[in-house]
């Protein structure tokens, strides 16, 4: 099974990884860089406080 490799293909040592493809040969799941293909992951925004009604009425 080939996937994809996060890892910059201008750094990118690992003996697995085919630079032809930007894709990653081996069946190791646990290596960070590694992203099956055809999977795309949301990543998660982070919280933004919005004004409350209220505090325009606040004196700072």
């Amino acid at each position: 099974m080939t996937g994809l490799c996060r890892l910059a293909p201008d750094i990118n040592q690992c003996p697995h990884y085919n630079a032809d493809m930007g894709s990653c040969v081996s069946n190791n799941k646990v290596c960070g860089f590694f992203m099956e293909s055809g999977v795309i992951k949301k990543e998660k925004t982070g919280y933004i406080r919005k004004q409350r009604w209220y505090e325009q009425y606040y004196k700072k």
